[in-house]
């Protein structure tokens, strides 16, 4: 679980924006167009780890659905995610469910120092 949460926090800083609303990988993607060599900071240092792409791929659902205040991206909660289980009839185990939380609390926790 370590390595999906590494690997999803890098994802998270390069798509965070900056005040002009243009995020880290259109920058450093730009760079790779104009000098066709790809930055460093584009890779990624940990693999992807392909055995808990479900866990990726449901937290990305779940995500899209999250609400947003003044602050910025609310926090995903247990009765949204059950109700998106739920509705969805996904079947996460709840060591699944926690994984889940570990991505959002991560990902909460990029985004909250742009605001």
């Amino acid at each position: 679980m370590s390595d999906l949460l590494s690997w999803a926090e890098h994802e998270f800083k390069l798509n965070q924006p900056d005040d002009k609303g243009i995020t880290s990988r259109e920058h450093l993607k730009e760079v790779e167009r104009q000098t066709g060599v790809t930055p460093k900071e584009l890779k990624n240092p940990t693999e992807f780890p392909i055995l808990l792409r479900h866990l990726w791929f449901a937290f990305v659902r779940l995500s899209k659905r999250r609400t947003s205040g003044f602050s910025g991206p609310d926090p995903l909660t247990p009765t949204f995610v059950k109700d998106w289980l739920d509705l969805s009839e996904e079947e996460l185990r709840p060591w699944e469910v926690e994984a889940i939380f570990a991505l959002d609390d991560k990902f909460m926790e990029v985004t909250r120092d742009r605001y």
